[in-house]
């Protein structure tokens, strides 16, 4: 999992060409945009989110500037996409400030299994890499996370 940045800016109107080619090629010459999605430019570096949330600001097409997760091999429950969304190249991403990740670290296969299941309602998706699961929920259940894990005598390590 690696953390990117979009920025959210208003659409532009097509009813002027010109305007959304001249936003097109500075945005380029400003940093290198690997996705997107709808308003949404995802750069990899703080550096060319703060160009140009500083350009589109000039412009008066800024809206926002989102923090993301960009997780590899993820796989998403119905809850995702309150707290992400798929880009264009059918990558997910998921909003930092609304997330946070654990894995679990400790525990009996029967303890392990209980826990998912009661934990399967509050997960917003999975990343599995190298034989390990790395699982998402909302930020704001980071508690009732810790409490499954102590009454199912789990260990998890929580990343926020």
């Amino acid at each position: 999992m690696s953390l990117c940045y979009g920025i959210e800016i208003k659409q532009v109107s097509k009813k002027h060409p010109a305007a959304a080619a001249q936003i097109v090629r500075k945005t380029a010459e400003l940093a290198n945009v690997f996705d997107r999605s709808g308003e949404i430019i995802i750069v990899k570096t703080m550096e060319e989110a703060l160009a140009l949330k500083a350009y589109y600001g000039t412009q008066n097409y800024f809206e926002e500037l989102h923090p993301l997760y960009s997780p590899e091999f993820f796989q998403p429950t119905d809850r995702f996409w309150d707290y992400g969304f798929r880009s264009a190249s059918q990558h997910f991403y998921l909003f930092e400030d609304t997330v946070l990740s654990f894995t679990i670290n400790g525990g009996t296969s029967q303890e392990i299994s209980m826990a998912l299941f009661q934990l399967d309602e509050h997960l917003i998706g999975t990343e599995q890499r190298d034989h390990s699961s790395k699982y998402f929920v909302d930020k704001e259940e980071k508690e009732l996370i810790e409490k499954y894990a102590s009454a199912y005598n789990i260990a998890i390590t929580v990343q926020s």
